[in-house]
């Protein structure tokens, strides 16, 4: 074995973290993957002599790595930076458990949602409190831990002044199946502000229900790129089959940028059907941009399982 392929211990790593003349090596993230006890000390020791761009940075590669890899998980280490003196760090800690499910968090959020003393922060926990109404709607969580954030949220988003925290209250209660919850979506879509627009059409998405087609629809060429966005993503989840043609036009304009081509590549794989899959092969093979290749491998993956999901529907009925 080459000294390349040797693992670094845990000390050095830190050490190379806290040497902020050189970049930080990505091969060293997996070492913040599974944290053993030992080596969580060693970080939290150091963790005060780290500047805060690094630990942000840190924190965002983290998550990046966590989205491309599910086997990488880094709960130890968020679950101690979101008790971080900096904000930032806090709020990004919190993005950093985005795919943990350990209803243990929830306490730990809603006190965050509460109790902490920046907007940005609360509203990161209002965010991540979203995914604990889900796995309560499949029941995946007992609903005795499951409908106290939904009350709770419901009881933050009439709170005034109304701000971020109450928009990404709207979001994460999108999940739940309360009666009151398309009240709520139609109240925000009738502020006339577009980052509330942006949210109620974010939690349509979340809802998976389809009274809201309709409107998806006519939100898909709206001329604020944000508000676009989240009804081009609302079309994917809720398999609005009749989104395809304006996606495909949305296509046909070359001045679309590479946001904008992410969310219509991952909407038409989650709806699917007639010239998608042709459509998507035709963009791999016409793009030059390495991210957007990446992008439409991952699309044409999930055009696999949608197709397969569809065949089983099929078979089901049949």
């Amino acid at each position: 074995m080459t000294d390349e392929n040797k693992e670094t211990p845990f000390e050095q790593v830190v050490t190379e973290l806290l040497d902020e003349s050189r970049p930080f090596s990505p091969s060293h993230l997996r070492a913040f993957s599974d944290m053993d006890i030992p080596s969580l000390e060693i970080l939290k020791q150091s963790w005060p002599a780290i500047s805060v761009n690094r630990k942000i940075a840190l924190l965002e590669d983290l998550e990046e790595l966590m989205e491309a890899d599910t086997l990488v998980s880094c709960d130890a280490l968020a679950t101690f930076a979101m008790e971080d003196g900096e904000p930032r760090v806090r709020s990004q800690a919190i993005h950093l458990l985005w795919d943990c499910e350990d209803p243990r968090l929830i306490p730990i959020f809603m006190d965050i949602l509460e109790n902490d003393p920046v907007e940005m922060v609360r509203a990161a926990a209002a965010s991540a409190l979203g995914k604990f109404i889900l796995l309560g709607e499949l029941e995946e969580i007992p609903r005795e831990k499951s409908d106290p954030v939904v009350a709770k949220l419901l009881e933050v988003i009439q709170r005034k002044p109304e701000g971020e925290i109450q928009r990404k209250a709207l979001e994460s209660l999108g999940y739940s199946c309360e009666d009151v919850i398309p009240q709520l979506i139609t109240e925000a879509m009738q502020k006339d502000d577009p980052q509330w627009t942006a949210s109620a059409l974010f939690a349509m998405g979340r809802s998976l229900d389809n009274r809201w087609d309709k409107i998806v629809l006519e939100y898909i060429n709206h001329p604020d790129l944000s508000i676009q966005i989240e009804a081009i993503r609302a079309a994917g989840e809720l398999e609005l089959s009749a989104a395809n043609e304006l996606l495909f036009d949305l296509l046909d304009d070359e001045n679309g940028d590479s946001e904008l081509l992410y969310h219509i590549y991952w909407a038409l794989s989650k709806i699917g059907g007639k010239g998608v899959r042709e459509r998507l092969e035709q963009e791999l093979e016409e793009t030059v941009d390495e991210y957007l290749m990446d992008v439409l491998d991952m699309a044409l993956e999930n055009l696999d399982f949608t197709e397969d999901s569809e065949d089983f529907d099929l078979f089901d009925i049949e």
